[in-house]
């Protein structure tokens, strides 16, 4: 078997649980993941990255960090790719409490201000669990300038200006970078984004950390690379790519949300890879005459060129939810 067949196999991903002062703990127990921390604000379940990096769990490049795995084999990401990065995030959020407003570049500002990553942030949010009143900050009521943003901002009247929006479990929310935005308390949400971690803070309800320190803001930069957007225009950039079909197919990520309560075939080509994250119920991934399991919170990197791939749900009664998400 050459190299390029060997490593065309679906590759489960460790979770990387982080913890933080807004986090809650319904992933110990919806997905049963551990961590020796205090809670589990975030799952990182696909990261290709250098700060949190995560591994594969299984076949022969168990025990290896998957940037290391695309780095050594871009073709990975897609036949024709060269570059060593994977283009996507994908990760659980638990918010316990509310998390700050917050508001991420595109890719030209994070270009222009050498930020740490040189791609911006666009991001889409699933809706898993939510509480009664549970609620998102999606964008400002109406267009305003940096001047009154700011006076806003110093004044600590933002959250006036600020369009709140009640959600419920299966909702799905698309957040272009420029919008300002936050995730309420009592959300549980699986997010898929571009691969940054660029955030910029614009308020933090006065919150004292730990050491009784407030979290820094950037206003300078969040009033830079914010913008108004119409709920049409939002719509425009989430289905860019035409099809409608899916839970989001724009220029950076298309998504896709499926219910299996039997069998169904699926098929990874060689233009992309695909991210496979079950959110509920439990199964088999069958491929090349090989077994792996699925179950809430499993994570699977499905190299592109792949090819066909069976999934079975193990019980009819509790069909098998998955997110599948590819560049």
């Amino acid at each position: 078997m050459s190299e390029y067949q060997a490593n065309r196999y679906p590759m489960q991903i460790s979770p990387v649980c982080r913890s933080t002062i807004w986090g809650g703990n319904r992933m110990r127990e919806r997905f049963g993941f551990v961590s020796s921390e205090e809670n589990i604000a975030e799952a990182w379940m696909l990261s290709a990255r250098d700060d949190h990096p995560a591994t594969v769990q299984n076949g022969f490049l168990a025990g290896k960090r998957i940037d290391h795995v695309i780095a050594e084999d871009p073709s990975l990401i897609a036949v024709s790719n060269t570059e060593p990065v994977c283009p996507l995030l994908i990760k659980f959020i638990d918010a316990e409490d509310k998390l700050s407003v917050q508001v991420h570049p595109d890719d030209a500002y994070a270009q222009a201000v050498n930020a740490p990553d040189p791609r911006g942030k666009t991001e889409m949010w699933v809706i898993l669990e939510a509480a009664p009143d549970a609620a998102l900050i999606m964008g400002t009521k109406r267009a305003c300038s940096p001047a009154e943003l700011r006076d806003a901002i110093e004044s600590n009247t933002l959250l006036s200006l600020l369009q709140r929006v009640p959600v419920k479990k299966g909702d799905v929310f698309f957040i272009p970078s420029g919008l300002i935005h936050a995730i309420g308390e009592g959300i549980l949400l699986a997010e898929i984004q571009q691969n940054c971690d660029t955030t910029y803070r614009v308020y933090d309800y006065e919150r004292r950390q730990a050491d009784g320190s407030l979290r820094p803001l950037h206003i300078e930069d969040s009033i830079a690379c914010s913008r108004h957007f119409t709920a049409e225009e939002i719509d425009a950039l989430r289905f860019e790519n035409g099809d409608r079909n899916t839970l989001a197919d724009c220029k950076y990520f298309r998504v896709t949300e499926e219910t299996v309560p039997d069998s169904r075939c699926f098929c990874v080509g060689a233009d992309s890879f695909v991210s496979l994250l079950v959110t509920s119920g439990s199964g088999t991934l069958s491929h090349a005459g090989i077994h792996y399991p699925l179950f809430a919170g499993a994570s699977y990197f499905l190299p592109a060129d792949m090819g066909e791939y069976t999934v079975c749900c193990t019980k009819k009664e509790e069909p098998l939810c998955m997110i599948l998400s590819k560049q």
